[in-house]
């Protein structure tokens, strides 16, 4: 642990070592609010004398052992004697404003910032193993990887003015913090709007049932009687969540309604295809179906179908008895399969958004499919309904298609009344902590970020606590403070958990709600965090955070600056997005918007929320939210689901939303 110390927290017992001296210099300097050009004297000699010990061959050496080091693959303090990375990032961030000529070309400054974020020899460059520094806040030095990328965003802004430095405003970091949206202290915090929205959903009366029945062109069960109909349903998609989300929101509307649903699952293939019947009951099974979906999962990422393969299939599809007699097909994803199924079929259709809309589609298809989207939602819109599940794809899908679709939070209860599930009842005696999600895209990030919790949990978690970090994905002998699980488990495991750690990578995860739904206490990295670790992504991998990259961004329409009601103009990021572009995007997430999530700024800062949240109480809190919030959400799909049945007088509004 003392290593760990040493290397991220710069805490050095040598009396020769610079860290502290440059510590208490940089804070005075934040603290004085003063820009970079006006550094004291202090500060810049601390500066140069750190870079002279550590310069590009020293820093390139130390880096690589570093690595090794944080990831635990050596000998736990194998780097350099005295090396600090947090204080050598700042050595170098400070040289890149000294000395400077008024006259000086901004360029200047901003090439300096870019080669420590990702030159050769840059500090914070970690090329051939991206992840270890995003993953490894220190807990207490006062700049952070953030700030860099903010500082260098302004700069090269002055740069393309032709600016010279004294024409450039000598911004402070507090300023750039603020203007970003992240505040004065660079910490994640929920959004404030959370609040707003959980006064207005309390505050509100619960909408009446609505008699879906009522309009419908069915028979009822005893002819004269008022006996509602059994409406027959058929799910179509790949993913369980997306599947069982929407799902689970017809069956309570159903129910409210005393109206009798039959649902028939078909094609789930994540996170296995065996789940829907062991856990569900779902255990129908279409040979045709199933394969069309098997094979736009197949090509998820890489698509080269072409529409007559997945149209044969599906018209097969279509003579499965439980098609024939359905009443309304569920289409989830991806969207690609709805659409090809509404062209073929006169049945009505709710389709599910909790995907890109372009996912899995050939590039030579994607103009095609949105324009169809665009005529489903305009011309036939009692036909069928588009329904997106967070408020970043609703205005995403507006973009795409120039028309907004109904927005319905996600609030898993089918994880919450699951047959093997149930509420909150977490292991009191052993306290697990789950650790999602990590494994299968952080690389060696997750490697680091699992050592690192270690060395961190057995200095602050012990002896006061006996909780232990369980990392989804991780196959590793279970030691005191950590674990790893690699194997299916259901919603009655999820339940027992004590809290979870949540690492978004993508705008929107249904296990998040899932664990929301079920009450398990969730913990996820601050905002500036977040940014950090997605700008990296975007320029060093071409994994994570699909729904937001460029790559996705085929629109139907004629390019516009907005829409009307959107408050984007470009709902998508790439590797030249600044952080401020990425914040506005990431606000529009459930993770930034619903409340009493714990955000944590560094791996210290989470060691100390496990100690101190009051889990039960936190528990509470979210499952009174999500039933408070619930009775929106079904209001708007009974309206939206009566008008596809039939019903002449109810209907839901195109824009309407329960999304905060």
């Amino acid at each position: 642990m003392d290593a760990v110390s040493e290397l991220l927290d710069c805490e050095d017992s040598n009396p020769e070592s610079p860290w502290e001296d440059l510590w208490k210099a940089t804070s005075r300097h934040l603290i004085s609010r003063a820009g970079q050009l006006d550094a004291s004297q202090e500060l810049g000699d601390l500066a140069r004398r750190v870079v002279r010990r550590w310069g590009p061959l020293a820093m390139v050496n130390a880096r690589r052992e570093l690595s090794g080091d944080l990831m635990g693959r050596l000998p736990r303090r194998t780097v350099s004697s005295g090396f600090c990375i947090y204080g050598v990032m700042t050595a170098y961030f400070f040289r890149c404003f000294e000395s400077l000529p008024p006259q000086a070309p901004a360029q200047q400054v901003a090439s300096c910032l870019r080669r420590i974020t990702s030159g050769p020899l840059g500090a914070m460059d970690t090329r051939d193993n991206w992840g270890p520094l995003e993953f490894s806040e220190s807990s207490r030095w006062p700049i952070r990887p953030l700030d860099f990328r903010l500082l260098q965003e302004h700069w090269e802004a002055c740069s393309l003015k032709s600016l010279t430095v004294e024409k450039c405003p000598d911004v402070n970091l507090q300023e750039l913090r603020l203007s970003s949206g992240l505040g004065a202290e660079l910490r994640g915090v929920p959004g404030a709007g959370a609040a707003v929205a959980i006064a207005r959903q309390l505050a509100a009366p619960a909408p009446p049932p609505v008699p879906l029945w009522l309009g419908l062109n069915l028979v009822p069960g005893k002819p004269g009687a008022r006996v509602p109909p059994t409406l027959r349903m058929v799910v179509i998609g790949s993913h369980l969540g997306s599947n069982f989300e929407p799902l689970s929101l017809v069956q309570a509307c159903a129910a409210r309604a005393s109206l009798r649903l039959k649902a028939t699952v078909f094609g789930t293939a994540y996170p296995w295809p065996e789940m829907p019947c062991t856990i569900f009951g779902q255990c129908a099974r279409s040979r045709p179906i199933d394969d069309a979906v098997g094979l736009l999962v197949k090509q998820m990422y890489r698509p080269v179908w072409k529409p007559e393969e997945l149209l044969e299939l599906l018209a097969e599809g279509l003579e499965e008895p439980q098609l024939v007699e359905a009443d309304l097909i569920l289409c989830t994803q991806p969207m690609a399969l709805c659409a090809l199924l509404r062209g073929i079929t006169d049945l009505p259709m709710l389709l599910y958004q909790a995907f890109p809309l372009v996912g899995a589609t050939p590039l030579a298809f994607r103009h095609l499919l949105l324009l169809q989207l665009r005529e489903t939602q305009v011309a036939n819109p009692k036909r069928s309904s588009l329904v997106a599940y967070s408020e970043y794809l609703s205005q995403q899908v507006q973009r795409q298609t120039g028309q907004r679709p109904i927005c319905l939070r996600p609030h898993s209860l089918y994880a919450a009344r699951a047959p093997t599930g149930g509420g909150y009842s977490p292991d009191r005696e052993n306290p697990r902590v789950l650790v999602s999600r990590l494994a299968g895209w952080a690389r060696d990030g997750a490697a680091a970020v699992l050592h690192l919790s270690e060395a961190f949990a057995e200095r602050m978690l012990r002896p006061e606590t006996r909780i232990r970090l369980v990392f989804l994905g991780v196959q590793r002998p279970d030691a005191e403070t950590v674990a790893g699980i690699s194997r299916p488990f259901g919603y009655n495991e999820l339940r027992r958990f004590r809290a979870a750690v949540y690492f978004p990578w993508d705008m929107g995860m249904l296990l998040f709600s899932e664990l929301y739904a079920v009450g398990v206490p969730l913990l996820i990295p601050g905002r500036a965090w977040i940014a950090a670790m997605i700008k990296r992504m975007l320029e060093n991998t071409d994994f994570g955070w699909w729904q937001v990259r460029e790559e996705g961004s085929a629109v139907a329409l004629p390019s516009r600056k907005s829409l009307p009601g959107s408050t984007l103009s470009w709902p998508w990021l790439s590797a030249n997005s600044s952080i401020a572009e990425i914040l506005q995007l990431y606000e529009l997430t459930d993770f930034a918007r619903w409340p009493h999530v714990t955000a944590f700024a560094s791996l210290p800062e989470l060691m100390v929320s496990l100690r101190t949240i009051d889990f039960d109480s936190t528990s509470q809190q979210m499952i009174r939210w999500n039933e408070a919030t619930l009775p929106r959400s079904l209001d708007i799909l009974a309206r939206t689901l009566a008008s596809l049945l039939g019903n002449q007088t109810l209907h839901a509004e195109k824009d309407e939303s329960s999304c905060v």
